[in-house]
């Protein structure tokens, strides 16, 4: 249930309740350089450390979000001039096009002017054609994004110690050997910063970015009578979401949407919105509707050194590894309850947030609400729900930084903000006013994409920002379809 929120903050840790970095980068970065042991600690109020990512802008961020841009979503996107996800172009790497002989099991298209990586077969054949079709913008997010992060003096004792330490689901690391053996196969791996080709527990440390930096990010859901006055939800849900990351020309420049197909009878198809190199899962949407949202956690509940030392399992690849899974808890189904087993079951270094939901007739046909927020950290993890005695009401749900059911809860001007806004629209979301609303609480200096997702149409909305462009000025949402996605091969996924 939604607590009421705490006082305002002091105007120095006010300058991000966005992009204030929560307890460290535990255990990867302290292994590796005893100075950065102190960074297992929660950072001074000033906010973010100037040396770590968006550390020297973090100040400058509160208050500057553009006005929200009107703009139609869902089906009546045609009418404001969005892009309806026709395919641009012919897509690229099918069959024997890549790889020096060998089957490349993906295609890579335009549609609507962003970039579509659709992959196939065991998690070695998908992971190929993502290195094979990818191989030049994998290598602009380690040399351009990922070494300004993490120091390149450390990167390599970082990526081993993740090997020691890294709880990962062997298919994943299949897929990884994959990418590296694509590249490989169309010129190399070769890092310029870091002077050498890249290993398979280098591209692991990449998917760990998030364990890692400070990020942001917002998103909320509504439902039921939030959304019954909304002629295509007619009470269905829907979800808005920003992802608060970085500016950095290299990373904007590499975003991708993946449509991962797996062979196996226990995976699920799983679309992701990454970039490229990116296998874990920031925001996901899984063939039974469920999906999930990653947001950075600002607890204090994070592993000590000797935690996590003994195993932690990265988040963004664990969330791909349960997004994937048809059925986690053996009851015969794929639903939001599967993400929330594996996530219950595994071991966690950090804080973090995951606004999961799913499609709203089958979270009532199991009765349970459609949408959750799940606060994850080594110390526990806690379930929050809507709630009549919230300001938000009990089928809106919102999720920021802060926890709010594992703490107690810090003001934050972008919850604020949202809690406002409902109640002035008297707890009425139609698809316009909840995407307008998901762009009024964006960070407009850190903003990387802005996307809604209707989990029970498996359609997603999504805007990508441009390098060098801020994302009001950057190119219109483009509406993705699940059969257009993984429909361009024979017997693709519909």
């Amino acid at each position: 249930m939604n607590a009421a929120s705490a006082p305002d903050e002091p105007p120095e840790r006010r300058a991000l309740c966005s992009l204030q970095a929560r307890r460290g980068l535990f255990v990867v970065a302290a292994v590796v350089a005893a100075a950065l042991a102190s960074a297992c600690h929660r950072p001074p109020e000033g906010g973010i450390p100037a040396g770590t990512e968006l550390g020297a802008r973090a100040a400058q961020m509160e208050g500057q979000s553009a006005e929200p841009e009107p703009r139609a979503v869902g089906e009546r996107a045609a009418d404001a001039g969005m892009p309806e996800g026709e395919g641009e172009g012919k897509g690229k790497g099918k069959g024997k096009g890549k790889g020096k002989g060998k089957e490349v099991h993906g295609t890579l298209r335009t549609v609507g002017g962003q970039k579509v990586l659709h992959v196939w077969g065991t998690p070695y054949e998908m992971g190929y054609a993502h290195g094979a079709l990818l191989r030049d913008a994998v290598i602009d997010v380690v040399d351009g994004y990922a070494l300004d992060a993490i120091p390149k003096a450390t990167f390599g004792v970082a990526s081993a110690t993740l090997a020691q330490t890294g709880v990962i689901d062997d298919r994943l690391r299949d897929e990884a050997r994959g990418v590296l053996a694509g590249m490989e196969a169309s010129g190399g791996a070769l890092s310029r910063g870091l002077g050498r080709a890249l290993t398979v527990d280098d591209l692991l440390l990449v998917n760990t970015m998030t364990d890692l930096v400070a990020i942001g990010c917002s998103s909320v859901s509504a439902w039921g009578s939030a959304t019954v006055a909304d002629p295509e939800l007619k009470g269905e849900l829907a979800v808005v979401r920003n992802l608060d990351w970085s500016a950095d020309p290299a990373l904007l420049g590499a975003q991708v949407i993946i449509a991962y197909e797996p062979s196996s009878a226990d995976e699920q198809p799983v679309v992701s919105v990454a970039f490229a190199g990116y296998l874990g899962c920031l925001s996901c949407i899984n063939g039974a509707g469920v999906t999930s949202l990653f947001n950075m956690g600002y607890g204090d509940g994070a592993a000590s050194l000797t935690e996590a030392a003994a195993g932690f399992a990265p988040a963004n690849l664990l969330l791909r590894s349960a997004m994937s899974a048809r059925d986690v808890d053996g009851d015969g189904r794929s639903t939001a309850e599967d993400v929330i087993r594996r996530i219950d079951r595994s071991e966690h270094a950090g804080s973090y947030i995951v606004h999961l939901v799913e499609p709203a007739r089958v979270a009532k046909a199991g009765g349970r609400p459609p949408a959750r927020v799940i606060e994850v950290e080594a110390a526990g993890v806690a379930v929050r729900t809507a709630s009549e005695g919230s300001r938000l009401g009990p089928e809106i749900l919102a999720a920021t930084n802060h926890l709010r059911e594992r703490a107690a809860p810090q003001a934050c001007s972008r919850y604020r903000r949202i809690e406002e806004t409902v109640e002035a629209r008297d707890r009425s979301l139609r698809l316009e006013p909840l995407w307008a609303l998901g762009e009024a609480v964006r960070i407009d200096d850190a903003v990387v994409q802005t996307m809604l997702v209707i989990p029970a149409k498996r359609q997603l909305s999504v805007r990508l920002r441009a390098p060098g462009l801020s994302m009001s000025r950057s190119p219109a949402p483009v509406i993705h379809r699940w059969a257009e996605l993984f429909g361009d091969r024979p017997g693709a996924e519909g």
